[in-house]
């Protein structure tokens, strides 16, 4: 989701501020004096914060990475946790050395090994065509692998919640979402009304579904290799029980607008104006089954409306509100099954010819 305010300094400060103001800290001391709660010794001196975009407290150690959260409610860790059972033997994901929910510590505490490699996110611009080419299809092999993982029911991996259906998963999260947005009076009531009428409409195109384990965030800063060797796969905090095609939402928007992951940090500038399009024929090639779904566009095209709705519910910038909104308006609620060509995703795996 990308425009010329998205790439403005405007919006990127915005966006910083809010990183700032929603990030969780603490100091290494308190970091430390958990860790030893959990049985392990590292000093403060040699723990030092992350200094990524996100909102997670994320600190680092010579050996291992550490989050930290607060919320009671449920879980934000703990599928590091399943997917690190259920993978970490064999395949380059995420490896955690400790986990806990409020019953050593006073806090939800992940701790992870430090995978071995550089971020993606750092070098990616150095890379040969080729040397990417080659992680990015390991990366789709891990993908395929963590849809291995299989769930009876639908929702946030993270969450004991149960959905019978994806339609009634999406049904709830896009209810709530748009309650959220009408009491902040976020969009305009008329436009609401419509996206609602549509969403509705189409949203039982997911009732038969396959649920299987799907890594809502992968993106540069969460993918690690040693040249042209994936070494790690991480970040598995907000991943999903869901159809395998949802984890193209991510991998569309990498390939066609690598900057959205970055907005609000230092690395933006360099990403701006970016793409990834050389990798769009092996992500055809390595999920083959998905892209055939004769229905992959529709699809698409509800969770391009669920995900709009979702990020104006989170009220990061009424800039960008504005522009998701209009986004929805133009091109998303489309009268025929042919004007689907046309929607986001549509036109990201034309290639945007």
């Amino acid at each position: 989701m990308t425009d010329t305010y998205t790439d403005s300094d405007e919006y990127q400060k915005e966006i910083a501020k809010e990183y700032e103001k929603r990030v969780l800290k603490y100091s290494t001391a308190e970091v430390s004096l958990i860790l030893q709660k959990l049985g392990i010794t590292v000093p403060a001196s040699a723990i030092t914060e992350a200094v990524v975009g996100n909102v997670n407290a994320t600190y680092l150690a010579p050996e291992i990475v550490v989050k930290i959260h607060t919320n009671k409610s449920e879980p934000e860790y703990l599928a590091n946790k399943v997917v690190s059972d259920a993978l970490s033997s064999q395949y380059p994901v995420v490896r955690v050395r400790a986990y806990d929910f409020y019953e050593k510590t006073d806090y939800e505490v992940l701790v992870m090994e430090r995978a071995r490699g550089t971020l993606l996110l750092d070098d990616i611009f150095d890379l040969s065509a080729t040397d990417l080419a080659h992680v990015f299809r390991q990366v789709l092999a891990v993908v395929r692998q963590m849809q291995t993982i299989l769930f009876q029911d639908f929702g946030n991996v993270n969450s004991a919640q149960s959905y019978p259906t994806y339609t009634a998963y999406l049904t709830d999260a896009f209810t709530e979402n748009m309650k959220q947005v009408r009491e902040q009076q976020l969009c305009d009531e008329g436009e609401l009304r419509s996206v609602e009428e549509y969403f509705f409409k189409h949203v039982s195109v997911f009732d038969s579904e396959t649920s299987v384990f799907v890594h809502d965030d992968l993106h540069t800063g969460n993918i690690l290799h040693d040249g042209d060797r994936l070494t790690a796969v991480i970040d598995f905090d907000h991943p999903l029980r869901a159809p395998p095609l949802r984890v193209l939402c991510t991998l569309l928007g990498f390939i066609d607008n690598p900057s959205q992951f970055v907005e609000g940090t230092k690395d933006f500038p360099l990403y701006k104006g970016k793409n990834f399009y050389s990798l769009l024929p092996i992500l055809k090639d390595e999920l083959r089954d998905i892209v055939a779904d004769p229905l992959l566009l529709r699809k698409l095209n509800i969770l391009f409306i669920h995900n709009g709705i979702d990020l104006i519910a989170a009220n990061w910038s009424k800039g960008l509100n504005e522009h998701i909104m209009r986004m929805i308006m133009d091109a998303e609620l489309v009268q025929s099954d042919e004007g689907l060509v046309k929607t986001y995703y549509g036109l990201v795996l034309a290639g945007r010819q």
